[in-house]
């Protein structure tokens, strides 16, 4: 007898079709078991008055055979992000990085939060010393030296609470000691 077999393409389970079954705790147990809260710095051109950049970005992570699933999280988020591909390992990833939309989700899973809890918090309270910063004329943030510190702070917190490898690097870009800008140090305001 022949025995019927389906490509991986043709897979699926019931919850992929239809984002109606979603709600905030199903979507934080899945940030919690296949998703990350993820804080990043990068070195900014020296036209800036810092040299470093921070983001904050939220990841959902899926064999890409559940890209659907994915799109249909992605319409229960309010749209937020977007969905890229990674073919090189057959994975689907739907990438938050916009701080408002960090924020609003954050806020809306951080309730039923369990293992990602403590990340989700420090990601908020980047986010809210960002709010409290200074605005300029276009609407951007400037931090003083004590907030950018807070800042940087909370990212190694999160780097360490993520992986206990990640934060050495942060922490040689933001001595406060060191005030070479070629050594990371801080720049004058």
């Amino acid at each position: 007898m022949k025995q019927n077999r389906r490509s991986h393409k043709q897979w699926s389970t019931p919850w992929e079709v239809h984002s109606f079954l979603f709600s905030e705790a199903y979507v934080a147990g899945f940030l919690d078991g296949d998703g990350s809260v993820v804080a990043t710095v990068t070195r900014q051109s020296e036209r800036y008055r810092f040299p470093w950049r921070m983001y904050l970005r939220i990841n959902f992570t899926q064999h890409i055979r559940h890209k659907a699933m994915l799109e249909n999280l992605q319409e229960f988020l309010n749209g937020y992000g977007h969905i890229r591909m990674i073919k090189s390992h057959h994975l689907a990833e739907l990438v938050i990085q916009d701080r408002g939309q960090v924020k609003a989700v954050l806020e809306r899973l951080i309730p039923h939060l369990i293992l990602k809890k403590g990340q989700a918090r420090r990601a908020l309270a980047i986010i809210a010393i960002y709010e409290a910063s200074f605005k300029s004329k276009n609407g951007k943030s400037f931090l003083s030296e004590k907030q950018r510190n807070e800042v940087f702070a909370l990212i190694q917190e999160i780097r360490n609470l993520n992986s206990r490898t990640g934060g050495k690097r942060l922490k040689e870009l933001c001595n406060p000691v060191t005030t070479s800008p070629e050594n990371g140090g801080s720049q004058e305001m």
